[in-house]
């Protein structure tokens, strides 16, 4: 891992890129124990003329753009920047990863922003993950989406919309921070810390 001070950061972090929390608090501890990752949030970074955002879905706040600078110099996780892949294939069919798809996903994200935080899909995902209860039939694909987020499955959703599934045959409503750090899509590039 390459941690490197917010102020060097900046420049480095492009618009789309996956901002990836590693949370210390009780919920960071939970939501990463049952997402078998080290992995409690995510947002997405969005260049605002010179500002940096981070747009996110944040418990008992919804949808929001917040300044990442103040995210970096609040909160107490590491913040792992992770990139798609420029280019995808499949066959004859090419994805790319342009500035025109990177704006369109931070769009579809700053258009979730002022919605509620998406508890009910919080218990869906405790529903998933309780023994028993798991055996429920479960919405494994994304024929069914959901109008009701929380912070991955909105970057899940966004990403699928404008540019490819970062996690196929897992429905959106199913995506944890964690399953977006193994995604075949992202790629890690370094560790944000405070200056």
């Amino acid at each position: 891992m390459t941690n490197i001070p917010y102020s060097q950061a900046k420049s480095l972090i492009k618009e789309g890129d996956v901002l990836l929390f590693q949370g210390k608090g009780m919920l960071s501890w939970l939501i990463k124990r049952y997402g078998s990752g080290v992995h409690s949030h995510v947002g997405i970074a969005h260049w605002d003329g010179k500002h940096l955002q981070c747009v996110e879905f944040r418990e008992f706040k919804g949808g929001r753009s917040i300044s990442l600078k103040s995210q970096v110099d609040e909160n107490l996780a590491d913040i792992d920047v992770f990139r798609a892949a420029k280019t995808i294939e499949y066959d004859d069919i090419k994805y790319e990863l342009t500035e025109v798809v990177t704006s369109k996903i931070s769009s579809i994200l700053i258009l979730l922003t002022g919605l509620p935080y998406g508890w009910k899909n919080i218990w869906k995902l405790v529903k998933h993950y309780t023994p028993l209860l798991r055996l429920a039939p479960q919405n494994m694909k994304d024929d069914d989406p959901t109008k009701v987020f929380v912070c991955s499955t909105a970057v899940a959703y966004a990403y699928r919309m404008a540019y490819v599934d970062p996690v196929p045959y897992l429905a959106d409503t199913a995506v944890a921070p964690a399953d977006l750090a193994r995604s075949a899509l992202f790629k890690y590039q370094f560790t944000i810390e405070k200056d």
